[in-house]
């Protein structure tokens, strides 16, 4: 749980690479650039470092999924160059996983705010290495980002310089950030037919999920119950359709049923059709259901397996088709 306490202004002035000591030793503020960098944007001294709970001022739509990732740290700096200003911000998370997850999900609009449910820290080995550094558009905002090991970073510079200088900055800020750009380990149970790259996304509560699919507000996959951590992924059909893919990983089987039975009970009780569906090759019977769109789920040993947005019944059996022995 994020302490309620706030960490005062440190003027501090870094070396253009980070000190030599232990990385355990470094936070978020350790790794803000120098005074001067970029040959000519001067910082302004005004360096905070803060846990995130209390710079819900600054943090606006970013705190509820920070939260849901059990943010650390929040660090930011602001830089001059003559009349133009860049801020860099970077957030702390407890782990790889976790900082892949708010990179996964932050750059989608919120919805409107609804309960924060607070989820434990999964610690997972590292999967293969990924370098990375974005432009983001999301309600009228403007930014670059990238993430390595446990840091994320922002950059927001005025439009003009937005993708020049930020890029610059970004490559700066990778330069100097430790370890590796890594997804999520979970990543590695998606099914790797037909889906696409970049679009997988790792969720650790309903602030992350109602990112992705509109549920009301409902908990569909029992965040309120349950402790489990889950993974998405975009898919095609042959015939050009995109659908998700959402797998969730639960404590045990019996979990992984009585959630399908949950989600069973939540389309009933909304008055969605029924849609019969044939068992698969392993014997498994995916639930279906149609409400302008269509979705099936099941589970697998400790798993549940949500399909999510085919326009038919014929494009759902499809998508079930290329599902078959992945899971």
């Amino acid at each position: 749980m994020i302490r309620l306490i706030i960490i005062p202004v440190i003027a501090l002035m870094m070396a253009f690479t980070v000190p030599a000591t232990s990385q355990d030793d470094l936070n978020a503020l350790d790794y803000i650039p120098p005074g001067y960098f970029l040959g000519g944007w001067q910082a302004t001294g005004n360096e905070l470092l803060s846990y995130p709970v209390n710079m819900g001022y600054l943090l606006s739509d970013d705190l509820p999924l920070l939260y849901e990732f059990d943010c650390i740290w929040y660090a930011t700096e602001t830089y001059e160059s003559g009349n133009d200003q860049m801020i860099i911000e970077i957030f702390e998370f407890p782990s790889a996983s976790d900082v892949f997850g708010f990179y996964s999900l932050s750059y989608i609009e919120p919805p409107e705010p609804d309960a924060i449910v607070v989820m434990p820290n999964y610690q997972m080995p590292p999967p293969p290495q990924i370098d990375t550094v974005r432009h983001v558009t999301r309600g009228g905002t403007e930014w670059m980002e990238g993430y390595q090991d446990r840091f994320y970073f922002r950059i927001t510079v005025q439009e003009e310089f937005l993708n020049q200088t930020g890029l610059h900055a970004g490559i700066y800020m990778l330069s100097n950030l430790p370890g590796q750009a890594i997804p999520a380990n979970m990543v590695g149970i998606l099914p790797g037919s037909d889906r696409i790259h970049g679009t997988e996304r790792y969720i650790r509560g309903p602030v992350g999920l109602d990112l992705l699919i509109d549920t009301g507000g409902y908990d569909i996959l029992g965040f309120d119950q349950y402790d489990y951590r889950g993974v998405v992924g975009q898919y095609r059909l042959g015939g050009g359709e995109y659908y998700l893919l959402f797998i969730a990983e639960y404590e045990d089987a019996d979990t992984a049923d009585a959630v399908a039975d949950r989600l069973q009970g939540y389309f009933q009780d909304r008055d969605w059709e029924t849609v019969m569906l044939g068992a698969m090759s392993d014997g498994t019977h995916p639930r279906g259901f149609s409400n302008e769109k269509h979705i099936a789920f099941w589970s697998v040993g400790d798993k549940l397996a949500l399909l999510w947005d085919l326009s038919g019944l014929e494009e759902l059996q499809s998508a079930l088709g290329q599902m078959e022995n992945q899971l």
